[in-house]
């Protein structure tokens, strides 16, 4: 299923560079304007990247996913202007509910290790925001 970019992963500066269902690959280089005041990138900045990751990946399939809930683990501090990479992967599927894990990384270091749970609808993905 081709998704369409939305405006929040454009505001972030984020790419989707792979989707397929279960799986998604998002990539950003982390900007000063995302810097908080100990020097560092904010963590809702990671998050975020994560979240898009998992959306892409829950919605490929074809239906409609809202996610449940999240719980990142932030493991290593991210310096503005490195490259971030966000890769959601699907762990299981069960009726209207799946798991997944989210591993936020930069050269290699794991920055945040997410794990999520969404919600299947009987619809298509795509709404107009209102």
């Amino acid at each position: 299923m081709n998704l369409p970019l939305d405006e929040y992963t454009k505001l972030l500066g984020a790419e989707v560079h792979e989707v397929k269902p279960g799986y998604a690959v998002v990539k950003a280089k982390a900007p000063n304007s995302a810097c908080n005041f100990n020097g560092v990138v904010h963590g809702g900045y990671i998050f975020s990247l994560a979240d898009i990751a998992f959306a892409y990946a829950s919605n490929a399939g074809g239906r409609m996913a809202l996610a449940l809930d999240m719980y990142i683990s932030y493991r290593k501090a991210l310096k503005p202007g490195k490259l971030v990479e966000a890769v959601a992967r699907e762990v299981q599927r069960s009726g209207r509910t799946a798991l997944y894990t989210i591993e936020v990384s930069s050269e290699g270091e794991l920055i945040a290790y997410v794990t999520a749970t969404v919600y299947l609808l009987d619809k298509e993905p795509g709404a107009p925001c209102i």
